[in-house]
């Protein structure tokens, strides 16, 4: 009599372990809300370039009504983007302009994007926040390559005030961009021609700031 009760128990144990189990392998198979989004990591709302505004993608599941909000790090609301409005399934694209509800300039720092669907009855902060920076870097020139000969590299090492890009300026007109966060990297500039080449350095920073460019280094390139 007790062997058949251990084997009953032993039995209600696994019947109730496989309902657990399928009922997690039924929830991680349900499709999400929102099945992916995309939030520009930092803008410029000064700097008259692409990255002027911050771009927020967001694709949803099936069709819902949305509210979609930016919030400062103390989580209080800056700007309604959306407000109750129905959005239709699959992509919608937004952007914000740095300003908050009234109008007005938000200050520097980190954002968060919160959506919340009525249907779903859900409320998501988006995983990515946004970085608001008005503040361009600066950039010290370190070495350079003095004379060069046609076609053949000049080197310049430099360092900036925070991750940015190394913008390189040839008599007046921007000729090379590094692509590199690092605070300390090289650029490579390869002149044509012989000449007498007045050079300038600046930083580019991630939210699209130009800072103000270095003194002029002077390059000749001699046959």
């Amino acid at each position: 009599m007790r062997r058949h009760a251990a084997t009953a128990v032993v039995l209600l144990l696994l019947v109730g372990t496989a309902v657990a189990f399928a009922e997690t392998e039924r929830l991680k198979l349900k499709p999400t809300p929102i099945e992916e989004s995309f939030v520009q990591p930092a803008f410029s709302p000064v700097c008259d370039c692409e990255t002027a505004k911050a771009e927020i993608r967001i694709r949803l599941h099936r069709a819902d009504t949305v509210t979609i909000r930016i919030l400062d790090e103390s989580r209080e609301t800056v700007r309604v983007l959306v407000d109750d409005k129905r959005l239709p399934r699959g992509r919608t694209e937004l952007a914000w302009n740095g300003r908050d509800g009234g109008g007005d300039p938000a200050p520097d720092g980190l954002y968060a994007v919160e959506v919340r669907l009525d249907r779903a009855d859900r409320t998501f902060r988006l995983p990515r926040d946004i970085t608001l920076d008005t503040v361009p870097p600066s950039v010290r020139l370190v070495s350079y390559t003095d004379t060069a000969r046609p076609r053949q590299w000049a080197h310049i090492l430099y360092t900036v005030s925070e991750p940015a890009h190394g913008a390189l300026f040839v008599n007046g007109k921007r000729k090379v961009v590094t692509h590199t966060k690092s605070r300390s990297a090289k650029l490579r500039w390869k002149p044509n021609t012989p000449g007498h080449y007045n050079l300038q350095l600046a930083a580019l920073d991630l939210a699209g700031n130009l800072g103000p460019r270095s003194p002029v280094f002077v390059v000749e390139v001699t046959r």
